[in-house]
């Protein structure tokens, strides 16, 4: 398989299952790390043309597979889901969105509140997914850090990108993992076209 990963993204390479190469290889279960988008290959959402394998940086850390385990394993129907995502690149936001309604459903009732002066930049999303899980989005400027929470009557699950990680400025917990963006990929077609215009036009009636 071939994926293409952003400049200032790294791959976590330390699975048995797989040999990782920066050269085209047809070889089972070799994985070619790209930097430029070809055809049929994994890209990023950040991606200009989207065609083909998509995946969300949301959904392409370990975290993710250890998220989706729990909400297929317990009943998500109501729930309350917090996103804090501290990042210089603010169109994480439409990307989060979009992701996060491919697990919890259709988004509804956008509310945005954010700041356009100052050093500290920040922007909060009030809203809902599905039919009652309510979410709290924020997006801070600064060194890249997810902190993920969903909280539901059965459970809680929490994570940090900064948890359990004494470098900061090589933080594994904030490298893809191969697994995750194969299991979590979309195909990209005119429905998805739909959805990402119709996140624009919410974020867009709800700022305040």
């Amino acid at each position: 398989m071939k994926i293409v990963l952003e400049k200032d993204r790294q791959l976590l390479m330390h699975s048995p299952l797989y040999r990782f190469t920066n050269e085209n290889s047809e070889e089972h279960n070799t994985v070619t790390i790209l930097h430029h988008p070809e055809v049929d290959v994994y890209k990023p959402f950040s991606t200009s043309e989207k065609q083909g394998f998509v995946y969300f940086d949301l959904w392409s850390y370990s975290f993710a597979i250890q998220l989706k385990q729990v909400l297929q394993a317990h009943d998500t129907v109501k729930g309350v889901l917090r996103l804090r995502r501290t990042t210089n690149n603010f169109s994480y936001i439409k990307e989060d969105i979009l992701a996060l309604s491919e697990w919890f459903g259709d988004v509804r009732n956008v509310t945005v509140r954010s700041n356009k002066g100052g050093e500290m930049h920040y922007t909060i999303v009030l809203c809902e997914f599905g039919d009652s899980i309510m979410a709290h989005l924020e997006y801070q400027s600064g060194n890249d850090r997810i902190e993920f929470e969903w909280s539901s009557h059965l459970h809680i699950v929490e994570f940090d990108s900064l948890q359990m990680s004494s470098d900061k400025d090589n933080n594994r917990n904030l490298f893809k993992n191969i697994d995750a963006i194969v299991q979590f990929a979309i195909m990209w077609n005119e429905y998805y076209d739909e959805k990402l215009s119709t996140i624009q036009q919410l974020l867009q009636r709800g700022e305040q």
